[in-house]
């Protein structure tokens, strides 16, 4: 379980926003803030742990930017797409469960480029 998390933080992190080198955050950081919500967004737990809000909310204060808000947005569907377990409502919905809402949705579906 712990080399899956590890493996699902990797890939988020390569995958959420895409921008340039000048981005204030890197693919690492958006793993590391979402690597405690692996357990909710694969369906094993009904509710996302405390840690996994805090990393949300953390990302959400890191990505204030259009590029950094978009570089985000990719590595995190680039982390999710290595696992056909991720649930695309469960990540549609993370923001709300947290009570962290976003100026824009995430799916794993949705084109990054168009973020505000």
């Amino acid at each position: 379980m712990k080399g899956v998390a590890a493996a699902l933080i990797l890939a988020l992190a390569m995958a959420h926003l895409i921008v340039g080198p000048s981005n204030a955050i890197s693919c690492g950081d958006v793993d590391m803030c979402l690597l405690p919500c692996v357990s909710y967004l694969t369906g094993q737990r009904p509710t996302p742990a405390a840690a996994c809000c805090d990393g949300v909310n953390k990302l959400k204060s890191m990505a204030t930017t259009t590029p950094d808000r978009r570089y985000a947005c990719n590595c995190m569907k680039q982390a999710a797409s290595h696992f056909a377990s991720i649930s695309d409502d469960a990540v549609s919905n993370l923001p709300t469960a947290c009570g962290t809402p976003l100026p824009f949705p995430i799916s794993l579906k949705f084109d990054c480029s168009s973020i505000p």
